[in-house]
Protein backbone atom coordinates (compact mmCIF):
# COMPACT_ATOMS: atom_id res chain seq x y z
CA UNK A 1 0.00 0.00 0.00
CA UNK A 2 1.33 3.44 -0.95
CA UNK A 3 1.34 5.81 1.96
CA UNK A 4 4.22 8.11 1.03
CA UNK A 5 2.90 11.49 -0.12
CA UNK A 6 5.42 11.73 -2.99
CA UNK A 7 4.42 8.30 -4.32
CA UNK A 8 0.74 9.16 -4.01
CA UNK A 9 1.24 12.41 -5.93
CA UNK A 10 3.19 10.62 -8.67
CA UNK A 11 0.33 8.15 -9.11
CA UNK A 12 -2.47 10.69 -8.74
CA UNK A 13 -1.26 13.20 -11.35
CA UNK A 14 -2.18 11.02 -14.36
CA UNK A 15 -5.57 10.23 -12.82
CA UNK A 16 -6.52 13.88 -12.50
CA UNK A 17 -5.15 14.56 -15.99
CA UNK A 18 -7.51 11.95 -17.41
CA UNK A 19 -10.51 12.91 -15.28
CA UNK A 20 -10.59 16.47 -13.95
CA UNK A 21 -13.71 15.64 -11.92
CA UNK A 22 -12.13 12.62 -10.18
CA UNK A 23 -13.26 12.48 -6.57
CA UNK A 24 -10.96 11.81 -3.64
CA UNK A 25 -12.52 8.32 -3.46
CA UNK A 26 -11.80 7.64 -7.14
CA UNK A 27 -8.24 8.98 -6.88
CA UNK A 28 -7.58 6.86 -3.77
CA UNK A 29 -8.93 3.75 -5.51
CA UNK A 30 -6.78 4.32 -8.60
CA UNK A 31 -3.70 4.99 -6.47
CA UNK A 32 -4.36 1.83 -4.46
CA UNK A 33 -4.98 3.36 -1.04
CA UNK A 34 -8.00 4.01 1.08
CA UNK A 35 -9.79 7.34 0.98
CA UNK A 36 -8.90 7.73 4.67
CA UNK A 37 -5.18 7.40 3.87
CA UNK A 38 -5.48 9.93 1.04
CA UNK A 39 -7.32 12.37 3.31
CA UNK A 40 -4.68 11.87 6.01
CA UNK A 41 -2.02 12.92 3.48
CA UNK A 42 -4.11 15.61 1.74
CA UNK A 43 -7.13 16.71 3.83
CA UNK A 44 -9.02 18.24 0.88
CA UNK A 45 -9.10 17.81 -2.86
CA UNK A 46 -7.77 21.36 -3.19
CA UNK A 47 -4.80 20.41 -0.96
CA UNK A 48 -4.13 17.42 -3.21
CA UNK A 49 -4.35 19.45 -6.42
CA UNK A 50 -2.12 22.17 -5.00
CA UNK A 51 0.43 19.57 -3.87
CA UNK A 52 0.36 18.11 -7.40
CA UNK A 53 0.99 21.57 -8.83
CA UNK A 54 3.92 22.14 -6.46
CA UNK A 55 5.45 18.79 -7.43
CA UNK A 56 5.06 19.54 -11.13
CA UNK A 57 6.52 23.03 -10.70
CA UNK A 58 9.44 21.67 -8.64
CA UNK A 59 10.15 19.01 -11.30
CA UNK A 60 10.09 21.62 -14.09
CA UNK A 61 12.34 23.88 -12.04
CA UNK A 62 14.92 21.10 -11.50
CA UNK A 63 14.91 20.15 -15.18
CA UNK A 64 15.34 23.76 -16.30
CA UNK A 65 18.08 24.43 -13.74
CA UNK A 66 20.08 21.48 -15.12
CA UNK A 67 19.51 22.64 -18.70
CA UNK A 68 20.40 26.27 -17.96
CA UNK A 69 23.66 25.26 -16.27
CA UNK A 70 24.66 22.81 -19.00
CA UNK A 71 27.53 23.98 -21.23
CA UNK A 72 27.19 21.15 -23.75
CA UNK A 73 26.19 21.89 -27.35
CA UNK A 74 22.61 23.17 -27.55
CA UNK A 75 21.36 20.05 -29.34
CA UNK A 76 22.44 17.93 -26.36
CA UNK A 77 20.83 20.40 -23.94
CA UNK A 78 17.51 20.30 -25.82
CA UNK A 79 17.68 16.52 -26.08
CA UNK A 80 18.22 16.27 -22.31
CA UNK A 81 15.39 18.74 -21.65
CA UNK A 82 13.04 16.76 -23.87
CA UNK A 83 14.07 13.47 -22.27
CA UNK A 84 12.61 14.93 -19.05
CA UNK A 85 9.40 16.10 -20.76
CA UNK A 86 6.65 14.74 -18.41
CA UNK A 87 6.69 17.66 -15.93
CA UNK A 88 6.23 20.12 -18.82
CA UNK A 89 3.33 18.03 -20.13
CA UNK A 90 1.82 18.02 -16.65
CA UNK A 91 2.42 21.76 -16.30
CA UNK A 92 0.49 22.37 -19.49
CA UNK A 93 -2.17 19.77 -18.71
CA UNK A 94 -2.85 20.47 -15.03
CA UNK A 95 -1.32 23.67 -13.74
CA UNK A 96 -2.58 25.96 -16.48
CA UNK A 97 -6.11 24.59 -16.59
CA UNK A 98 -6.98 23.21 -13.15
CA UNK A 99 -9.22 25.72 -11.31
CA UNK A 100 -7.87 24.80 -7.87
CA UNK A 101 -4.40 25.76 -9.06
CA UNK A 102 -5.30 28.79 -11.16
CA UNK A 103 -6.85 30.36 -8.07
CA UNK A 104 -3.51 30.19 -6.28
CA UNK A 105 -1.39 33.19 -7.26
CA UNK A 106 1.84 31.58 -6.03
CA UNK A 107 1.45 28.55 -8.32
CA UNK A 108 0.38 30.72 -11.26
CA UNK A 109 3.41 33.00 -10.81
CA UNK A 110 5.76 30.03 -10.60
CA UNK A 111 4.21 28.56 -13.75
CA UNK A 112 4.71 31.87 -15.56
CA UNK A 113 8.37 31.98 -14.46
CA UNK A 114 8.95 28.41 -15.59
CA UNK A 115 7.43 29.16 -18.96
CA UNK A 116 9.57 32.30 -19.26
CA UNK A 117 12.68 30.23 -18.51
CA UNK A 118 11.57 27.69 -21.14
CA UNK A 119 11.26 30.53 -23.68
CA UNK A 120 14.81 31.70 -22.82
CA UNK A 121 16.13 28.18 -23.35
CA UNK A 122 14.35 28.02 -26.70
CA UNK A 123 15.93 31.38 -27.62
CA UNK A 124 19.32 29.85 -26.88
CA UNK A 125 18.43 27.11 -29.34
CA UNK A 126 17.50 29.73 -31.91
CA UNK A 127 20.72 31.66 -31.31
CA UNK A 128 22.70 28.44 -31.73
CA UNK A 129 21.03 27.90 -35.12
CA UNK A 130 19.30 24.74 -33.97
CA UNK A 131 15.75 26.10 -33.94
CA UNK A 132 13.95 28.29 -36.44
CA UNK A 133 14.40 32.03 -36.00
CA UNK A 134 11.38 32.92 -38.15
CA UNK A 135 9.00 31.92 -35.35
CA UNK A 136 8.76 33.58 -31.95
CA UNK A 137 10.50 31.69 -29.13
CA UNK A 138 7.21 31.86 -27.22
CA UNK A 139 5.54 29.93 -30.04
CA UNK A 140 8.27 27.29 -30.04
CA UNK A 141 8.19 26.97 -26.23
CA UNK A 142 4.40 26.57 -26.38
CA UNK A 143 4.87 24.00 -29.13
CA UNK A 144 7.32 22.06 -26.95
CA UNK A 145 4.86 22.06 -24.04
CA UNK A 146 1.97 21.07 -26.32
CA UNK A 147 4.00 18.25 -27.88
CA UNK A 148 5.05 17.11 -24.41
CA UNK A 149 1.41 17.05 -23.29
CA UNK A 150 0.34 15.10 -26.36
CA UNK A 151 3.16 12.57 -25.96
CA UNK A 152 2.41 12.14 -22.25
CA UNK A 153 -1.30 11.60 -22.87
CA UNK A 154 -0.63 9.11 -25.68
CA UNK A 155 1.80 7.27 -23.41
CA UNK A 156 -0.79 7.15 -20.61
CA UNK A 157 -3.37 5.79 -23.05
CA UNK A 158 -0.95 3.15 -24.33
CA UNK A 159 -0.88 4.61 -27.86
CA UNK A 160 2.83 5.47 -27.65
CA UNK A 161 5.76 3.88 -25.86
CA UNK A 162 7.39 5.95 -23.13
CA UNK A 163 10.79 5.60 -24.82
CA UNK A 164 9.36 6.77 -28.17
CA UNK A 165 7.94 10.00 -26.82
CA UNK A 166 11.15 12.06 -26.44
CA UNK A 167 12.32 11.03 -29.93
CA UNK A 168 8.98 12.06 -31.43
CA UNK A 169 9.00 15.40 -29.59
CA UNK A 170 12.55 16.26 -30.68
CA UNK A 171 11.84 15.17 -34.24
CA UNK A 172 8.77 17.40 -34.58
CA UNK A 173 10.37 20.30 -32.72
CA UNK A 174 13.55 20.22 -34.85
CA UNK A 175 12.17 19.03 -38.17
CA UNK A 176 8.43 19.71 -38.21
CA UNK A 177 5.83 17.37 -39.60
CA UNK A 178 6.97 17.52 -43.24
CA UNK A 179 7.73 14.26 -45.01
Amino acid sequence: MRTDAAEVLESAIPILAKDRAASMQAIAAHVGISRATLVRLFPTRQDLVQAMAEKILDDCDRTLTRAEADTAPMEQILTALIADYPPFAQLWNLVYVEPDVLGVPKASKRAEKIFSRTVKLIKRGQDAGLLRKDMPATWLASTFCGLAETAWELTLEGDMGSRQAPDFIISILLHGAAA
